[in-house]
């Protein structure tokens, strides 16, 4: 029994593509392999960036919470010092 005629043309089409899809498939292949690399060299930026991020975050809490404590001791010096000028008022009231 003859193949039908669609059998035919889709089996000559099949062979003339697998022919010319060597050199599709082979630039496929180099197009995925420069996506992959260009996702490696992305995820390794990423991880550079949230590294420095971190460690700024650090240097910046530590800067942070030293000029909270340089705040307190301010507030602390200017209460000593009300507290001097309050001491001698009412020591002048006093005496």
């Amino acid at each position: 029994m003859p193949a039908s005629p669609t059998t035919n043309a889709y089996a000559s089409s099949g062979f003339s593509t697998s022919g010319s899809s060597q050199p599709s498939n082979a630039f496929e292949t180099l197009a995925l392999q420069i996506l992959v690399e260009k996702r490696a060299r992305q995820r390794d930026l990423q991880r550079d960036v949230a590294i420095k991020a971190v460690t700024l975050l650090a240097e910046l809490g530590t800067q942070a919470r030293a000029a909270d404590l340089d705040l307190l001791v301010t507030f602390l010096e200017l209460a000593a010092a009300e507290a001097e000028r309050e001491q001698s008022r009412w020591g002048k009231a006093a005496g």
